[in-house]
This record gives structure tokens, C-alpha cells and sequence, in this order.
């Protein structure tokens, strides 16, 4: 979808100031030596007790509504999206952050789309914002924290060690320092077992031992002899279309672009996936050296590592940036943006 009069008027972000690294990890048995000099994961950042996703979602939030100069109002949606629990069972995370960020009385969504959440919600307020003419901002909100014995940040998912922290985007359809080209999402269903596993649990923590996401990976890659070769097709195949409707409806070309933002995952898989064997993005145009001291931030990877970006002063009026994220599900999310001034923050 190519967009009109759309833009990204304020970022936000929080990381927790404690961190605990890959060798600790390992010194302390929860993290296997061999995988973290594979995932490349240096280190990450662990909320304390009083930092849900939610809190850290309205720190970052009020961040940004702040540096898009909105404290006084004019958010006509917020959308918080989350991958792991928000601090209690059976309620509404959104309303929270609304509450504790914005205030008023427009509409609070959750979006719940695996670690895709945050640039699946900013497409999602970009369609919101563009079908309502009186809507002038959107607040985009993401928050997590992934804590034992529920989930341990090491080995859960073998691939992604996880860090805690949240990020905030403000979507404008008036003013702001980068203009949305265009945005495009794809899905491919026939994946979605790889995350489920075989067996239905009746409550979460059902058992009361970590979650294991590898053991459902496993599960689903052995039921056929070329499982995984399919299944490695089927993430490329939905990678480069999504990507290519997104630089098509921009009309741009990948090399086009001065920055490029992807999940921070493990280093072979961001290999395989984004740079020489996958897509061929140019390393250097990412901010993945500066993400393996984060990990993998559920759903905010992305927004996170744009505020980042922004805060560093690499981008200059008239550079293109694309963020892609990627959920289990599995959906995919492109943005592209054009960079139109420096914000003075």
C-alpha cells in the first residue's frame, strides 16, 4: 500500500539499565556455550520486578507523545502489542498504557501478531488514520518482559535469547520528520504449527516448567524428511514477496535504501535470512551490531531499533529506511520510510 500524507512524528523507548550477558547465561548453566557463540547475542537488558511490559510500553509512550508534541492531546488511537505475559492474567493491557500515557477516549486495541506485533500495529494505525479524516495521530506501543519460571530469556527459544524493553511510535497525518512510502504485510498459515506444537494446554504455566519453544519447532520440522528444507523455502518465499510489494508500492529498489531494520535474532538466522544467503541487505546499513547487546524484544525490535537510529543522527532529509518484522503466525510487516529532517530530540 503506498501512502499519502503519513508520517512519523515521535519515537520512544525504554530499556531497563540492568543487564546480564551471554557468559553469565552460561556460567550459570542456563544458556549452552555453543548456541550463544552461534546466536551472537552478547547481551541483554532485564526489567526488575515493577517493570511489566505495560509500564515500560507507558514510559516509552509518553517519550514519544512528548517529542511529537502531543501531551496536550490529538491521539485518536493507541494499539499496544505484546508477545509475553503484561504482569496479570485476564486483563487489558492497552487501556493501561492509554491511561498512563494519553488519556481520553479513543479507542485502546491490543495486537497480538508474535514479535510482528509493533509493525503490524503501525500498519494497522496507518489504515485507521487513512479512512478517518478527522484522525489526526496514532500512538503504537510495545512492552516486554519475558521472566522465569514462566520463560527463561536463554533457552526458551534457542534461537533468540530475549531482553526485556519497550518502544513507541506516534503515526501522523498532519506533520512529522519521516514521511510512511508505503507498507505491506503477507502471511503464510501453513507455518503456524511450528510455534503450536502437537498438544493443547488447558492454562498457561500449565505445568509449571519454563515455556519450551524449541521442543514444538523440532516436532513440526521432523513430520516429513524434507520438512525443513520446505519450511525454510516457504519463510524465504514470504520474506521476498512481502518486501518486494512494499519497495514496489514505494518505488524504490532494496539498494535504494540507506538503512535497513530487522528483528534481532540469532546471527546465523539474520545471516541466512536478511544478508548474503537471504535477502542481501548490506549489514553495515542495519543497526544489528548495536542490537546483539539487546537480544530479541518481543514485539518492539523494530521500532526500538528505529528510535535508535534516529537518536544516533545517522539519517539525513531525503534517506530511506525499511524495517521489516517477522511473527510466528507467520506474518510479515515492511515499512518504508523517507527521512525528511533531523528531529531536534
Amino acid at each position: 500500500m503506498r501512502w499519502n500524507n503519513l508520517y512519523v512524528a515521535g519515537l520512544g523507548s525504554y530499556l531497563p539499565p540492568q543487564v546480564e550477558t551471554a557468559e553469565e547465561a552460561v556460567a550459570a548453566g542456563r544458556y549452552d556455550s555453543r548456541e550463544s557463540v552461534t546466536n551472537g547475542i552478547r547481551q541483554v537488558r532485564v526489567a526488575d520486578d515493577t517493570e511489566t511490559g505495560p509500564v515500560m510500553a507507558a514510559r516509552a509512550g509518553r517519550e514519544a507523545v512528548r517529542r511529537a508534541g502531543l501531551e496536550g492531546g490529538g491521539i485518536d488511537l493507541v494499539l499496544h502489542a505484546y508477545v509475553g505475559h503484561q504482569g496479570q492474567e485476564l486483563w487489558t493491557p492497552a487501556s493501561y498504557v492509554q491511561a498512563e500515557t494519553v488519556g481520553g477516549n479513543a479507542p485502546a486495541i491490543e495486537i497480538r501478531q508474535g514479535s510482528n506485533g509493533g509493525l503490524a500495529a503501525v500498519e494497522t494505525a496507518a489504515s485507521h488514520l487513512a479512512a478517518r479524516p478527522d484522525a489526526g495521530a496514532a500512538l503504537v506501543t510495545t512492552g516486554d518482559a519475558f521472566r522465569l519460571p514462566y520463560f527463561d530469556r536463554w533457552s526458551s527459544d534457542r534461537q533468540q535469547p530475549h531482553g526485556d524493553g519497550a518502544g513507541a511510535l506516534v503515526l501522523s497525518s498532519r506533520a512529522g520528520f519521516a514521511r510512511v512510502l508505503s507498507s505491506a504485510s503477507y502471511s503464510a498459515p501453513a507455518l503456524e504449527p511450528l510455534y503450536r506444537g502437537a498438544a493443547w494446554t488447558d492454562a498457561p504455566f500449565h505445568d509449571g516448567k519454563p515455556v519450551e519453544l524449541g521442543n514444538r519447532q523440532h516436532a513440526f520440522l521432523m513430520r516429513e524428511e524434507n520438512s525443513y528444507e520446505q519450511v525454510g523455502e516457504q519463510i524465504g518465499e514470504g520474506s521476498r514477496t512481502v518486501l518486494d510489494r512494499a519497495l514496489a508500492d514505494a518505488g524504490i529498489a532494496l539498494d535504494d535504501a540507506q538503512f535497513f531494520i530487522h528483528p534481532n535474532v540469532a546471527e546465523s538466522v539474520v545471516e541466512y535470512s536478511f544478508y548474503q544467503y537471504g535477502l542481501g541487505v548490506d549489514r553495515s546499513r542495519t543497526v544489528y551490531d548495536w542490537a546483539q547487546d539487546f537480544g530479541h524484544m518481543g514485539a518492539g525490535d523494530e521500532i526500538i531499533g528505529l528510535h535508535h537510529l534516529v537518536e544516533s543522527r545517522r539519517p539525513r532529509p531525503g534517506d530511506l529506511a525499511i524495517a521489516m518484522g517477522v511473527g510466528a503466525g507467520f506474518v510479515w510487516t515492511v515499512l518504508v520510510l523517507e527521512f525528511l529532517d533531523v528531529p531536534h530530540w
